[in-house]
């Protein structure tokens, strides 16, 4: 079975634009029966996160997928690319 991703919300042109605009977004994906929630996000926008992270609390934790420009596209062939290496979850 295909992994499916799930959005937080209906993503249109304007919310795609917002999401890349912001470098990250938590979406659920689903592999076989296993749902698990994932943030996915660009290179600058994840090293300001960990940046602000570590300055606050002394660490950075998440569930994470980073890839070069945060689009629906990148998303779902990262998440498909991902399944067919048999992965079913992210730890």
């Amino acid at each position: 079975m295909d992994p499916e991703v799930i959005y937080p919300v209906d993503m249109g042109e304007y919310e795609w634009w917002e999401t890349e605009s912001k470098g990250w977004l938590e979406v659920t994906v689903r592999w076989d029966a296993v749902e698990q929630a994932i943030t996915f996000y660009d290179p600058v926008r994840l090293s300001q996160s960990m940046n602000v992270d570590l300055a606050r609390q002394g660490y950075f934790a998440e569930r994470i997928i980073v890839v070069p420009r945060l689009t629906r596209e990148a998303v779902e062939a990262a998440v498909r690319a991902i399944g067919q290496h048999g992965i079913t979850q992210l730890s």
